[in-house]
């Protein structure tokens, strides 16, 4: 963060302090929390995983817990990465699929329906309508 930002918020009274830590200023907000800049995260990230600071050095100098420093170091996307389930690309899979042209079978034609229901037995010609039928089947139905 620059003076003129540091300025800015200032003036806007979002700030009441400023906290020093490695050569950063870093503002403490009215509610005490202090607002990390993007740039000193990365810059401790990258000092961690080099091995120039170790994570305690960083907790101690920065109040900070060891939950904070370990996900600073792991950075932004590597967190992201962690949380999204890997998923395998689908392998293409192709299969030769063989038609056969066969002739449809000719069916004879029904001249008449035969309906059979306890002990009865009734020819209906094959254009009887459905609904005629139905109402045959429950006809026989509640009887029984």
């Amino acid at each position: 963060m620059n003076i003129k930002t540091l300025g800015a918020l200032s003036r806007d009274q979002k700030i009441n302090k400023v906290f020093h830590a490695f050569g950063y200023s870093i503002p403490v907000g009215k509610d005490g929390r202090r607002l990390w800049p993007t740039k000193f995260k990365r810059e401790m990230a990258q000092r961690m995983r080099s091995g120039t600071l170790s994570i305690g050095d960083v907790q101690k100098t920065c109040q900070i817990s060891d939950k904070t420093a370990y996900s600073w170091r792991k950075g932004p996307k590597q967190k992201n990465l962690a949380k999204r389930p890997k998923v395998q690309e689908p392998t293409p899979v192709f299969v030769e699929i063989k038609v056969q042209h066969i002739e449809p079978v000719e069916q004879a034609e029904i001249s008449h329906i035969i309906f059979k229901r306890a002990g009865c037995e009734l020819l209906l010609p094959s254009t009887y309508p459905v609904a005629g039928l139905v109402g045959l089947i429950r006809a026989f139905e509640s009887r029984l």
